[in-house]
């Protein structure tokens, strides 16, 4: 068949060329000639660039653009076909990791119903301790926490603290209601004992009757020798001092700005 389709476009070319040489009182006739040899090029480009000339296999999908080609004498112009192929770009889909937000304590830290010191101590974490991170307070270093062994939280400040895990895509909270802080119970039942020699040692023991303390302060003749974490119900004292000086101990108790002092005990190694 694409033999056929040759010869007919020879054929029509060769039409032209003689319609072309035609008098010039046969100038209409010649290039309605060469118009219709110009139609039948057409025809047959169009026939050759068809799927099913002379082929029973697929062509692949392309882009295609059309230019023409005139040729002299006609009035019309024969389409040549140029084919660009349009090539296919694949992006990558990348799949973000995730860990669990955890946060470390690295002191002994209180943890309250709110960021800071007007907010009731639910909590006290020790060091080593690792719990879970559910939400942020950034403008004070707080975060919310999960107490251990409950689904309950408490706010926790960060700065005797490490965080670990996807912390960053905790949520942010806002501040809980404050409540009016309550004074802790003083300490009671102080008692001690000493030995004298080059150095005074001094063993004192005492109840603990407050809940969410934040720790204890001993005190040597009313200046304070020793600040304690909460829980603490005991503490050795050793100093130089002089055997026929007599001193005095006392037990404080704070939380926040509020304090409650035990009974004190006095004595001297003479």
């Amino acid at each position: 068949m694409k033999k056929s389709l040759v010869l007919s476009i020879r054929l029509a070319l060769l039409a032209s060329l003689v319609a072309c040489n035609l008098p010039a009182n046969q100038t209409q006739s010649a290039d309605e000639m060469g118009t219709a040899a110009a139609l039948t090029v057409q025809a047959a480009l169009v026939l050759l660039n068809s799927p099913t000339a002379g082929s029973v296999s697929a062509t692949p999908a392309i882009a295609s653009t059309a230019t023409f080609i005139s040729i002299p004498g006609t009035q019309n112009a024969i389409p040549s076909a140029t084919q660009t192929a349009t090539p296919i770009t694949l992006t990558p889909t990348l799949t973000p990791t995730y860990s669990v937000p955890m946060i470390t304590i690295n002191e002994s830290t209180n943890c309250r119903t709110g960021p800071g010191q007007n907010y009731e101590i639910i909590y006290t974490f020790l060091p080593g301790v690792s719990t879970q991170i559910v939400a942020q307070y950034p403008q004070d270093n707080y975060w919310v926490v999960k107490l251990p062994h409950s689904s309950n939280t408490c706010w926790l400040w960060g700065g005797y603290a490490s965080v670990t895990g996807s912390f960053w895509v905790v949520p942010t909270t806002t501040l809980p209601p404050t409540t009016t802080p309550i004074a802790p119970n003083a300490p009671t039942g102080l008692s001690w004992t000493h030995e004298c020699g080059a150095s005074i040692t001094v063993t004192l023991n005492w109840t603990d009757r407050s809940e969410g303390e934040e720790g204890f302060r001993v005190l040597r003749d009313g200046a304070v020798v020793a600040q304690l974490p909460p829980n603490t119900t005991t503490y050795v004292d050793v100093f130089f001092g002089v055997a026929t000086q007599k001193y005095s101990y006392a037990i404080e108790v704070f939380s926040g700005n509020l304090t409650a002092r035990s009974g004190s005990i006095s004595f001297s190694c003479q």
